[in-house]
């Protein structure tokens, strides 16, 4: 432990000392038993752990504050072509709205539903669950383009389209215009727009 978590640790000793209701004159007794000092703020780290430890044994149990937040798993990142993949997908499926939480913990929940395996990495065959994130995406960008297009143009900026359907032809002419990579273009596309009208 470092010296930084000292305050941590007096505070919890008192915390304890409050749940196990020990009245002045035992705290100070049982602090010079365990440590030879009288006082929390005397004693080195070892010693702040030597009577957590003796606290717990009389039954002090240490709590998690109601308001911390679940601690997430931390994984390396599967830097895969198909992870990669997978990936942005899940991201613009956030950045369109359709997903709340773009965390890789929220992607690897989703992979869990689809494949069964808690990681990316751990898929045997990511395909169908491109497909399927690309599927979802596809299903969403239509409506999604029509409103940032409306959006762009009320804001006043110029756009060299008539009509999304003419910008999805313009930027992908030879892709299906309802399939995710002509949608993906055309969000693209509409994501860096930015000429303002005189």
């Amino acid at each position: 432990m470092a010296a930084s978590d000292k305050p941590r640790l007096i505070k919890l000793v008192h915390v304890a000392r409050r749940d196990l209701q020990i009245d002045e004159d035992t705290w100070r007794a049982m602090l010079l038993e365990q440590t030879g000092k009288r006082s929390s703020k005397d004693l080195t780290l070892q010693q702040l752990e030597r009577v957590l430890g003796h606290l717990k044994t009389r039954g002090f149990k240490v709590r998690k504050p109601v308001d911390a937040k679940p601690r997430r798993e931390q994984r390396p990142l599967d830097t895969a072509a198909d992870s990669k993949k997978a990936r942005a997908v899940w991201l613009l499926l956030a950045e369109i709205g359709a997903v709340r939480d773009p965390s890789e913990a929220a992607l690897n929940a989703y992979v869990r539903r689809q494949a069964g395996v808690d990681d990316l990495r751990w898929v045997q065959d990511m395909e169908p669950v491109i497909e399927g994130l690309k599927a979802w995406a596809a299903r969403l960008l239509p409506q999604a383009l029509q409103t940032r297009f409306a959006d762009l143009q009320a804001a006043g900026v110029v756009l060299d389209w008539g009509s999304v359907a003419s910008l999805v032809k313009a930027v992908a002419p030879k892709r299906n215009p309802a399939g995710f990579v002509a949608l993906e273009a055309a969000w693209d596309t509409l994501k860096s727009a930015r000429r303002v009208a005189p």
